[in-house]
């Protein structure tokens, strides 16, 4: 199984577990990286990118350009199903997370995920009742995707820190 991480997992890793602190979870982060188990996708790099930090320059230097994933076809598929999804959810989502989850990388991610057959890796949780913001776990869960967190995905892939 190979799994897709959100960019909350690079953000909240980088804040609760500084590089200068925690090396031997970066360094097995380097080599999740390349051995192709984990990926992530273009808008997620797009994201960090704009933090202009450590962690953009560990993404520069460690994240080979075939980790980031782009849209293809049948990613674009995916993605007008998830986006349907949110539109007509009976939740009825604000215009303003439609918006939002359409326009980052939320939906991309999602349909990455369900199109290659990926996990999606998250800290979000579920929150079904949620109207002003669209979370991964729900639209996962809504497409057939499966989402878990940084925890469960480290446990799956054998990783011991």
């Amino acid at each position: 199984m190979e799994y897709l991480f959100d960019t909350n997992i690079f953000v909240e890793s980088k804040k609760n577990l500084p590089m200068d602190v925690w090396p031997t979870f970066w360094t097995k982060m380097v080599e999740l990286i390349n051995s192709g188990n984990i990926h992530s996708i273009d808008k997620v790099k797009d994201e960090i990118d704009k933090g202009g930090d450590e962690l953009t320059d560990w993404i520069h230097n460690n994240a080979p350009r075939g980790f980031f994933l782009t849209q293809d076809v049948a990613v674009m598929a995916k993605l007008a199903e998830t986006i349907t999804w949110a539109q007509n959810c009976t939740v009825r989502f604000s215009q303003s997370a439609i918006f939002d989850y359409t326009n980052v990388a939320d939906s991309y991610l999602v349909a990455t995920a369900a199109a290659r057959n990926m996990v999606l890796v998250t800290y979000e949780k579920s929150n079904p009742q949620r109207r002003n913001r669209v979370m991964l776990p729900d639209a996962c869960y809504a497409i057939g995707v499966r989402s878990c967190d940084l925890n469960t995905a480290l446990r799956e892939l054998g990783v011991l820190i």
